[in-house]
């Protein structure tokens, strides 16, 4: 087995339980346990730290211009670049999940009511639709204007953002750790822990399940869906290619509890219970 070919590793002190990637700004922005946000380069230099006492959730756009976090309260916080709040809007009930568009000019909310709210960067309300579970885990696809959305258990779907009707949904009988999805109409991706990754076409048909070497409820994909990363309860990381093939099986130091695979899909940044931040470079080709 080739030896792991670590980049640069950081110790944030505190578990590390979110990383959201700045693709194209190349910013990485890890949510701690003890409540804080940190953004670093993707080359591992520190640019800013901040704690907010009731944050639940964080996310940075793909270009890297916006940063907004949610509260336990329902707030709603645009962060400035050296993580200061730059504004500050609120929504009715305790926020879950929270989702950018790539260029920040647009965010979507999760409530505990099962909300689903759509703001723009000046705050102001565009829409509310309501889905059949609280959203746990929310993103937008790159290029097209749906909304991926899913609950921790039970259920997952895609918003049209024109029309606020849901295209597709679905209802998988398992817990649901992550979402990906990726660019040019790409695929979207659940990790499922022991079902595997659930395997769903922008259009939501063909469904498939793609069998990991372990369970995997974390998953990340390159922006052009053709290659992806998984990692479950144990230290490991499998890589898997656009037909959900093995490429590769790699132990690493301490289980993943956040992943994030580059746009290229050359690096993936791992973060983990001791509050290490690592990046490794991943070499072109299967590696089995």
């Amino acid at each position: 087995m080739p030896t792991l070919d670590w980049h640069w590793s950081y110790s944030l002190g505190s578990a590390i339980r979110g990383l959201s990637m700045a693709r194209e700004g190349e910013l990485l922005l890890a949510r701690l346990e003890d409540k804080s946000l940190t953004l670093l380069t993707t080359r591992g230099d520190l640019q800013a730290r901040t704690r907010i006492d009731e944050l639940t959730s964080a996310t940075i756009s793909d270009d890297g211009s916006a940063v907004v976090a949610v509260g336990s309260a329902g707030q709603v916080w645009w962060l400035s670049p050296d993580l200061s709040t730059h504004h500050e809007h609120a929504i009715r009930s305790a926020a879950i999940a929270v989702a950018i568009e790539p260029f920040g000019r647009y965010l979507a909310v999760s409530d505990r009511q099962s909300n689903l709210h759509i703001l723009d960067r000046h705050g102001r309300s565009l829409a509310r639709v309501q889905s059949p579970r609280p959203i746990r885990h929310l993103a937008f696809a790159p290029t097209t204007p749906h909304l991926i959305a899913a609950a921790d258990f039970g259920w997952a779907g895609c918003l049209h953002l024109k029309s606020g009707e849901w295209l597709w949904s679905d209802r998988p009988v398992s817990n649901i750790g992550s979402l990906a999805v990726g660019g040019n109409d790409g695929p979207v991706l659940l990790g499922c822990f022991s079902e595997g990754i659930r395997h769903y076409a922008a259009s939501g048909n063909p469904r498939t399940v793609w069998t990991m070497p372990g369970p995997c409820g974390l998953v990340s994909l390159s922006f052009a869906g053709d290659a992806g990363v998984a990692s479950g309860t144990a230290p490991q990381l499998f890589g898997f290619d656009a037909r959900g093939e093995s490429t590769f099986v790699r132990d690493v130091d301490c289980t993943p509890t956040a992943i994030a695979l580059a746009g290229l899909g050359d690096r993936v940044f791992l973060g983990d219970a001791t509050g290490s931040l690592k990046a490794l470079r991943l070499p072109p080709g299967k590696q089995n």
